[in-house]
């Protein structure tokens, strides 16, 4: 599976397209939490990606071919930074492991451990909790599907961050994911939430090690939502400058912009 199988199979489906000679491969889609109806951009040439003119050419076309839409939604590489009105909604980051062992680090009152089945209503809350967030003013039920199919993955682990035995947080990761555009297979860190701020760095830490290392041989994504609001977009941006600086580097972007 590669990126010319992904662009096949969208020729044959009718989805491959051009414009000003650059190809795209768009639809609609429909988003799983505000079930707000969108055109996914999930494919273009990074020439596409990098024309502000071609862009907008692209989304006048789009807009006219999906006229109920209410936003354009569009996959670009990691070095590509679109220009407003584009914003970023999604930023997917992948974990640098590093080429020899860690040293060390000082010792912390922050243990992790597998999930027990005892775990699972703590793990079910802090799922719910995260979808909030990266959903506000959004009704997200307790039971909503994305949530419960993160729960019923056969391929999902989940890890308990601990002081004295006391639940602060998880961290749960799909290990057996795959990347519908360049056929790689990856493991996805779906969510790492700490309940008490003083011990949040060390038990951040502690389990992103922890996932890591339980996913050793495929690469460790995670993914960073950034809500439309601005105080909560700058706490996204911060959080992705963080990880930058702590051994991640961006792998895409999905840019959302309006009409």
């Amino acid at each position: 599976m590669s990126t010319l199988d992904y662009l096949e199979r969208a020729r044959h489906a009718g989805l491959l397209d051009e414009v000003l000679g650059a190809r795209y491969v768009a639809d609609l889609y429909e988003d799983p939490i505000s079930a707000r109806p969108q055109i996914l951009v999930e494919y273009c040439d990074r020439e596409l990606a990098r024309n502000a003119e071609a862009l907008g050419v692209l989304v006048e076309r789009l807009g006219e071919r999906h006229p109920g839409a209410a936003s354009v939604l569009l996959r670009a590489p990691g070095d590509v930074r679109l220009a407003t009105p584009w914003r970023p909604r999604f930023t997917y980051l992948r974990h640098l492991r590093p080429a020899q062992a860690p040293p060390v680090a000082p010792a912390s009152a922050v243990a992790v451990r597998p999930a027990a089945p005892g775990d699972e209503a703590a793990v079910h809350g802090w799922l719910v909790t995260a979808f909030r967030n990266a959903y506000p003013g959004q009704d997200v039920a307790a039971q909503h599907p994305a949530i419960r199919d993160v729960l019923a993955a056969p391929d999902r682990r989940s890890f308990i961050a601990h002081v004295a035995g006391e639940p602060l947080g998880h961290g749960t990761v799909l290990t057996d994911q795959r990347d519908e555009v360049t056929g790689e297979a990856f493991a996805e860190l779906v969510d790492i939430l700490i309940d008490d701020a003083a011990y949040r760095r060390a038990a951040t830490s502690a389990l992103v090690a922890a996932l890591a290392h339980a996913t050793r041989g495929r690469p460790l994504r995670g993914h960073v939502v950034h809500p439309s609001e601005p105080e909560a977009a700058r706490g996204a941006d911060a959080v992705v400058e963080s990880l930058l600086r702590a051994n991640w580097s961006i792998d895409h972007v999905f840019w959302e912009r309006t009409w």
